[in-house]
């Protein structure tokens, strides 16, 4: 297997669970270590990273990355997973409702709140996900949460199903957004159909599928950079003898950033544009909070 370094920007199809496309991705590179930030519902296809060796490291700092999402639900019928792969609970009666009046409630649920999560997720209640104690006819409360709903506009509507484009907080659930609209209008709704259309650094950036993969000469060009991750980021570049000390985690003289940035994690270069990893400011000197080796910069600083 091959110590590979980089990210992959992999289009999920619907059917499969995230883990499960992870180890068919990991398999066609042959990668050594390989991770993924942010899972979809099986049903759900879309942007879902890949980190790969190096870049691994880097995967817990997109857990409060900003996700876009384009959504189409059906009013009238509620299920028990609030999306079409669930029981059908009830079915209600859908009144006239006009394009005024959807526009003015999608608008109605921008910015932050607290938001009630299904029970059928991957939060733990008492140590045991929660779709776990749900498919066994437990009893499920969860807590809610406060969430972000940064934009929200309605792209299609009937009168009977909608289409939203989303982009959200972490923690946000894209099925109890559809559910509590479905409420709002007293008949309730459910997920039909659920894309990711990017995350957090990565908007507006190529996707490719596990056929692309599987076509490709060289499946390798599909990989960004590691310090992609963090490309957002403010970034710092050091000479060769502060890298040597940064490297070594002797915290060097950083005189360049006065203000004490202990609270602001950087991206780290030397000289040559090679990321060295992840560091901070404090009282005039550049700590070392993360090393990465074995991938270059992408030239995004």
């Amino acid at each position: 297997m091959r110590a590979l370094n980089g990210v992959l920007l992999l289009d999920k199809p619907p059917g499969v669970t995230s883990n499960g496309v992870l180890q068919k991705v990991r398999k066609l590179y042959n990668a050594k270590k390989a991770g993924h930030t942010g899972s979809l519902d099986p049903s759900a296809t879309g942007m879902l990273p890949v980190c790969f060796g190096e870049a691994t490291k880097l995967c817990g700092y997109m857990l409060d990355a900003e996700k876009t999402y384009r959504v189409s639900a059906l009013l009238g019928v509620t299920t028990d997973t609030e999306d079409a792969d669930g029981e059908v609970l009830e079915t209600r009666e859908v009144l006239e409702i006009t394009e005024a009046q959807m526009l003015e409630a999608v608008a109605s649920f921008k910015g932050e709140q607290l938001q009630r999560p299904p029970i059928y997720s991957a939060i733990k209640k008492q140590g045991v996900r929660s779709y776990k104690l749900a498919r066994e006819g437990k009893e499920v409360e969860l807590e809610p949460r406060l969430i972000n709903v940064v934009e929200a506009t309605l792209a299609e509507f009937t009168g009977m199903t909608f289409t939203l484009e989303l982009r959200v907080s972490k923690g946000t659930y894209i099925r109890s957004i559809v559910r509590d609209l479905g409420e709002h209008f007293g008949c309730g709704a459910h997920v039909t159909d659920l894309r990711r259309l990017a995350v957090s650094p990565f908007d507006g950036k190529s996707m490719f599928s596990l056929e692309d993969i599987q076509a490709a000469g060289n499946a390798d060009e599909f990989l960004l950079a590691a310090d992609q991750v963090i490309a957002d980021w403010r970034s710092i570049v050091i000479d060769g003898e502060t890298a040597f000390r940064f490297r070594n985690g002797s915290k060097p003289e950083y005189n360049e950033i006065r203000a004490n940035c202990a609270d602001e994690l950087f991206r780290v270069y030397n000289a040559d544009n090679q990321f060295l990893g992840l560091g901070k400011v404090v009282d005039g000197r550049l700590e070392t909070v993360r090393l990465i080796g074995g991938q270059l910069a992408s030239n995004g600083q």
